[in-house]
């Protein structure tokens, strides 16, 4: 029982660290300039002040929609690829199935600064040739992320259909059903869950991206967090202003996983066995 007692309490401690920073975007952004100049950040504001909030409301709102518009679909076609290469490295994989997605996971933990200058480079190139504008626009953002993030996809998906049955695709193959329709109808059925879960991961992924669209675009109206960080100032930044817009900013993601937790729950759940 102590150790019950003990490993509760220190949940509680673990809770309570991480609630903090929550915490501070949420008090900072009800401060008025006056407790923000002269109190910490910690501090409860004297009085809560909307109007940091419906300020950062009004300025993110073609800007919170345009970036929904850039990662809602480059998150589904990632998922929707990365699904269709698990399920033929699964079908046909062979031994190449035992170390392809070895290969995949080390790409996915290069990082952004290794890659992300001859991939602007590769999209200025593929511009000249195609004559089709990318660079600093919707469909070239929307491009590179989904170039960057379609390994993980694959390699997500790859583990989810470990957990997948194979009795079903082989009765099909077995019945002379083609590959699209195994695909449709039933493996993708079967990944069902693992697919979700995927699409909300790369999709929160997606959107609290900062290096991407700032190495790919000019400005700071085209996607949400580089409208946050316009709020840092080289002299300064007054902080509840900027917590506001952050409490704005991440409000999406935060309502997509709330809606969507009990499907994630359930993917994770497929790979233990367990259903919930």
């Amino acid at each position: 029982m102590k150790a019950e007692y003990a490993a509760a309490v220190l949940l509680l401690l673990l809770g309570a660290l991480w609630a903090i920073p929550l915490y501070a975007l949420v008090a900072g952004s009800l401060k008025n300039l006056a407790d923000a100049m002269g109190t910490p950040v910690l501090q409860p504001p004297s009085q809560p002040d909307f109007g940091n909030v419906v300020a950062a409301l009004e300025k993110f709102s073609s800007t919170i929609a345009l970036t929904g518009l850039i990662v809602l679909p480059a998150a589904f076609a990632a998922t929707l690829l990365g699904s269709l290469s698990a399920f033929a490295i699964r079908l046909y994989g062979g031994k190449v199935a035992d170390w392809l997605p070895v290969v995949i996971a080390l790409t996915t933990y290069i990082p952004y600064q290794a890659i992300i200058v001859p991939l602007v480079s590769v999209i200025r190139q593929v511009e000249v040739a195609t004559g089709i504008p990318l660079y600093d626009t919707s469909q070239g953002l929307f491009l590179v992320l989904l170039v960057y993030y379609t390994p993980m996809a694959t390699l997500l998906m790859f583990i989810f259909s470990n957990a997948m049955p194979r009795e079903p695709i082989e009765a099909s193959l077995v019945d002379g059903a083609g590959l699209p329709t195994i695909y449709w109808r039933v493996a993708l059925p079967l990944l069902g869950p693992g697919f979700v879960s995927t699409l909300i991961f790369l999709l929160i992924n997606m959107w609290n991206n900062l290096f991407i669209p700032l190495s790919m675009t000019r400005g700071y109206e085209k996607f949400v967090t580089l409208k946050i960080f316009s709020y840092v100032g080289q002299a300064g930044t007054i902080y509840n202003e900027m917590f506001a817009a952050a409490l704005i900013g991440s409000l999406p993601p935060l309502v997509v996983f709330l809606f969507m937790s009990k499907y994630f729950i359930r993917g994770m759940l497929t790979l233990t066995g367990r259903s919930a």
